[in-house]
């Protein structure tokens, strides 16, 4: 059995970003900078007509140095005589490094014959990109300097309180991991895990929750399961709810930042 099946990342540096951040919009950047996905296949055609339509997917490729996260791709989908019948957006729920790949997966309506995509957004570390296949232009937006609200919070690190360790293989696909709450306060709680399949593509992300509040200094054991034995698990983040502060905390650990939503 391959031990290597689950995977975390523990170091964080963490980035506060409120809700309500303000932003300079408009500001144009050249194409070649922001068409950063690589898409295997843009149109997707002859669906009504396939029995398998449920499975409709494609994929995508980071071809940038940058971390792209909060990626959305945009598309219409289209009946057999080309009308259109909808314009829709799917998000992809992982963040993804250069030269990481993502499968897709897109649930298409009774009618329709073809999907068209014609554009994605993401975000990185500075600005969120929207970018228009059909006219081949990109637009960004350009996030507020966040110096000052950064040293607003005592010590940043205080987000990243859980520690996950010791997961061991039951089976060829089931696992298990512990999780501490490191924090003074009791936890409701949220693993997000990602399924690699064995061309180093992500298929899919779970988010595996605790049947009960984690306590304070508490430890508790989840069960992991992936749906193939050549596929491999990495826990690429998790989120709580932090009452005290009326906030919620959504930890990336594959950008290694820490995300706080004001409720």
């Amino acid at each position: 059995m391959n031990n290597k099946k689950l995977i975390f990342t523990s170091l964080l540096t963490v980035v506060f970003r409120l809700n309500e951040s303000e932003k300079e919009i408009g500001y144009e950047v050249a194409k070649s900078e922001a068409k950063v996905l690589e898409i295997e296949n843009t149109k997707i055609t002859g669906i009504s007509h396939n029995t398998t339509k449920n499975n409709v997917s494609t994929k995508i490729k980071n071809k940038s140095n940058k971390i792209l996260k909060n990626i959305s791709i945009n598309y219409v989908e289209l009946d057999e005589n080309q009308n259109k019948i909808s314009t829709k957006q799917v998000p992809v729920e992982i963040s993804l490094k250069r030269d990481e790949k993502a499968l897709i997966k897109i649930i298409p309506q009774n009618y329709t014959y073809t999907i068209d995509i014609i554009g994605y957004s993401y975000e990185t570390e500075d600005y969120n990109v929207n970018v228009d296949l059909n006219e081949n232009t990109a637009n960004i937006e350009k996030l507020s300097n966040l110096e000052e609200k950064q040293k607003e919070l005592e010590d940043m690190l205080k987000y990243d309180i859980l520690e996950i360790y010791d997961f061991k293989g039951i089976d060829d696909t089931s696992y298990k991991v512990k999780i501490k709450n490191n924090s003074q306060k009791n936890l409701g709680n949220i693993i997000k895990v990602a399924e690699k399949n064995s061309d180093g593509e992500y298929i899919s992300v779970s988010n595996i929750s605790n049947n009960s509040t984690l306590k304070a200094k508490d430890f508790s054991a989840l069960m992991l399961n992936s749906t193939d034995k050549e596929n491999t698990l990495e826990i690429i983040g998790y989120t709580y709810d932090d009452i005290e502060n009326k906030s919620n905390i959504d930890i990336d650990l594959k950008t290694n930042t820490a995300s706080i939503v004001r409720n």
